[in-house]
């Protein structure tokens, strides 16, 4: 009696010590992700404490004289689970009680305690086939483990029947039945079976197994964290890759906001520069009608003989009168209209005998000439149409697209343009 109650508290000594040795030194680390991406939480969440008791019964291979009714005795149950995962999670558990069982050389019913101490190894089917969810009324939850079973342990026993403690490793499966009644605590039916060799129960002959059948209703507190959370499907690497991206994007908006706000600067320069042009012309005007009341204007000449002798604007038309067009594109953008308004604004407060050109370009490196030529014709005549659609009369303006065949600029690129002439 003497040595089981020390082999008890040897393994009892050494299983506090190990976990003592686990957790002395917690270390904050980060949350790691768990299968099916949940995180695991820290060492003391998710456990619970259970307390059972209920009636078992044991049998042997060769012979179980007696009705079932007399074998069937009180057992009690205590035990501590962690769950380090919605669907998995170990149990240590301490059980004890006594055995009925009837020899079958005096047929006297004989009683006999028994303890087991097991480790089990639990598996929540209902999180496991169903999602995990934490307010399910019912959880099946399987498991299996092994453990040290003495029996026959008590001076009265061995007084009795001239028995001797017997102690052997035993195997044990059952299923877990939990009800939910709050978020703390669960009502338990635990249905169990034990297995290991028989050797020394009360009978006047034994077989080469027993098994042992236990029914235990209990209850469980959950303490601590009681959930689980879904891990983040993003890595550390993927937050830093986005927060560059964000990083880069406002960069170009930024870039963008000041190119905008210079080219309106530009406008607002050419709108003052128009309208003091446009003050001289009327004035100039006005003069002439006092001087003559001939003709004002003299005959158009045709758009390819414009040199800009006598119209100084025209160098602006002429340096900055080029509308860049995107890959295979004729649409024009936002930052080009900008520039056209500027331009449209100058063809309307200059000369209206002025005839402008569109000459539309193309990439000599990529495309076919009958391509290259019809984009350019495309660019110019959208080009044409925009400065019409801004008021400038339709017979101040020609275009014609060239395609590939002439190209204003040595960088093949960038005769993706229109030039204003």
């Amino acid at each position: 009696m003497r040595n089981l109650f020390l082999s008890l508290a040897c393994m009892l000594f050494a299983t506090s010590v190990w976990a003592q040795t686990e957790t002395a030194v917690p270390q904050p680390q980060e949350k790691k992700k768990s299968i099916a991406g949940f995180e695991t939480n820290g060492f003391w969440d998710n456990w619970e404490i259970s307390a059972s008791a209920g009636a078992g019964s044991a049998f042997i291979s060769r012979n179980n004289a007696g009705s079932y009714g007399d074998r069937i005795g009180f057992t009690a149950g205590f035990s501590v689970t962690k769950w380090i995962h919605p669907v998995f999670g170990a149990r240590l558990g301490l059980q004890g009680g006594k055995f009925s069982n009837v020899s079958d050389g005096t047929h006297e019913k004989v009683k006999w305690p028994y303890l087991f101490l097991h480790v089990d190894g639990m598996v929540n089917l209902s999180n496991w086939i169903g999602g995990y969810r934490d307010d399910r009324v019912y959880y099946a939850v399987p498991y299996a483990g092994f453990g040290y079973l003495p029996s026959g342990f008590t001076d009265d026993f061995h007084t009795k029947y001239g028995k001797s403690t017997s102690q052997m490793f035993a195997f044990n499966v059952g299923l877990l039945n939990k009800f939910r009644v709050c978020k703390c605590l669960d009502i338990t039916l635990e249905l169990q079976a034990i297995g290991g060799p028989q050797k020394s129960l009360p009978v006047a002959r034994g077989g080469s197994y027993a098994l042992m059948l236990t029914a235990q209703a209990g209850v469980t507190y959950r303490f601590n964290q009681r959930t689980f959370r879904k891990a983040s499907p993003y890595t550390v690497e993927d937050i830093m890759v986005y927060q560059q991206a964000v990083e880069v994007r406002d960069q170009a908006i930024s870039d963008a906001q000041d190119a905008n706000a210079r080219l309106a600067s530009d406008l607002n320069n050419a709108r003052a520069e128009a309208n003091r042009a446009k003050a001289e012309a009327q004035a100039a005007n006005a003069r002439a009608e006092k001087a003559a009341k001939t003709a004002m204007y003299a005959p158009a000449r045709p758009a390819d003989q414009l040199d800009g002798e006598d119209y100084t604007s025209e160098i602006y038309l002429t340096s900055k009168g080029v509308t860049f067009f995107g890959y295979s594109s004729s649409q024009l953008n936002d930052k080009e209209k900008v520039r056209l308004d500027i331009i449209a604004e100058q063809i309307k407060n200059g000369p209206s005998e002025k005839v402008y050109l569109i000459e539309g370009h193309a990439d000599a490196n990529t495309g076919s000439k009958a391509g290259n030529k019809r984009v350019a014709e495309n660019r110019a005549k959208n080009v044409y149409n925009y400065l019409v659609s801004k008021g400038v009369k339709p017979e101040q303006l020609n275009y014609k697209g060239y395609g590939s065949s002439k190209s204003p600029f040595r960088t093949p690129s960038t005769n993706r343009v229109t030039v204003i002439r």
